[in-house]
């Protein structure tokens, strides 16, 4: 039944004659991107469009996965198609995928259930890494989401917004990394138009993720800040000598090489300051993919007892990605009044205070 309403709709869809997504940022589209943040965490469908007229919520998933959910929505005027991911919901094992934090290799298999073996691939560069929990949520959704995304490139729908808010921003991120990896390896055609708006995103991956995923994505992509907001700052990161480039003067092998050219005792003095420095970052590493690999894994392999576990990166070195887009209301006194209250920690998190920051500061 779904199917048949489903391509009854596109095949109503008006044609467009010219592309109307841009590389630039669109606060319009952002507005939009946030309405349907909004829109996507309420219990029913079609209940909260109405300040979005020319929107129409074609699809809502099921929850999949690490309790992860999305939507396409149509914006029948421009005939875009929007792929909206859902942040973060308090039940089942949402939380446990923010919290899974240790890094995997951004390209690989994992098996998600017993008839299920997903190969990824959402960077070029070997030495990208990413989140453990968002990888694989994107990679649950991607099952979903997929299929769709084929059906309208067969009917010739070639612009899409990929979006989400906090949780569904970082998702997001790997989703559309997800995409254009494919259109690199000629799986998705090259005129294929995607525009990210990650909204209040917390760090997808390493440096060279970030790297990768810029240098495809270009002006197309855009994360939106709020500077008071704590969730971008997430995750924590440890960068070791070892996350330098391999060539660098900073890199461990070079240290090493460097240090052995020292004369004795001289290089027993230098190699303790130099373990001193090296020991403590590695250490935390190693910590996280204790605690917030095997360890947050156990709990959610409770839930999903066909998942497997993933090998995980030596290395916890998150980075900020994508075009930044600055909301900053630290002098706005209005806002200051309206959203700063510091026994609410999410009063700079959550999509209000984004739409007062738009709409105010940039102008």
């Amino acid at each position: 039944m779904f199917k048949r309403i489903f391509i009854l709709l596109l095949l109503s869809s008006t044609s467009s004659f010219g592309q109307n997504l841009k590389p630039t940022v669109n606060t319009k589209e952002i507005y939009n991107s946030l309405q349907i943040a909004t829109d996507i965490q309420k219990t029913y469908p079609n209940d909260s469009l109405y300040k979005l007229t020319g929107y129409t919520n074609i699809y809502r998933s099921p929850e999949m996965g690490l309790t992860n959910q999305w939507g396409l929505y149509h914006d029948k005027q421009n005939n875009v198609y929007e792929i909206a991911i859902r942040g973060s919901v308090n039940k089942g094992v949402s939380w446990l995928a923010n919290y899974y934090a240790a890094m995997i290799p951004s390209s690989g298999e994992i098996k998600l259930d017993n008839n299920t073996k997903v190969t990824y691939n959402l960077s070029a560069d070997k030495r990208a890494t990413v989140h453990a929990g968002w990888t694989i949520a994107s990679l649950y959704l991607m099952q979903d989401i997929q299929p769709k995304i084929d059906s309208l490139v067969k009917l010739n729908q070639k612009e899409f917004i990929v979006s989400g808010h906090s949780q569904g921003a970082a998702i997001a991120y790997l989703i559309t990394a997800n995409l254009l990896n494919q259109q690199l390896l000629g799986k998705l055609p090259k005129d294929l138009v995607i525009k990210t708006y990650a909204i209040a995103p917390p760090k997808p991956g390493n440096l060279y993720f970030s790297y990768q995923y810029e240098k495809l994505a270009g002006a197309w992509s855009y994360s939106v800040i709020n500077t008071q907001d704590w969730v971008p700052e997430l995750p924590p990161t440890s960068q070791t000598f070892k996350d330098f480039n391999e060539i660098s003067p900073l890199s461990e092998g070079e240290v090493k090489k460097a240090l052995n050219k020292v004369p004795w005792p001289k290089r027993v003095f230098a190699k303790n300051i130099f373990n001193s420095l090296k020991n403590p970052p590695q250490k935390s590493v190693k910590r996280y993919n204790k605690y917030l690999g095997s360890f947050v894994f156990n709990f959610i392999h409770k839930q999903l007892p066909e998942l497997e576990e993933p090998k995980y990166s030596q290395n916890s070195n998150y980075s900020r990605c994508s075009n930044p887009v600055i909301l900053d209301g630290i002098l706005n006194d209005n806002y200051q009044e309206k959203f700063h209250k510091p026994d609410n920690i999410m009063t700079h998190h959550l999509p209000p205070a984004y739409l007062y920051l738009l709409e105010t500061t940039n102008k």
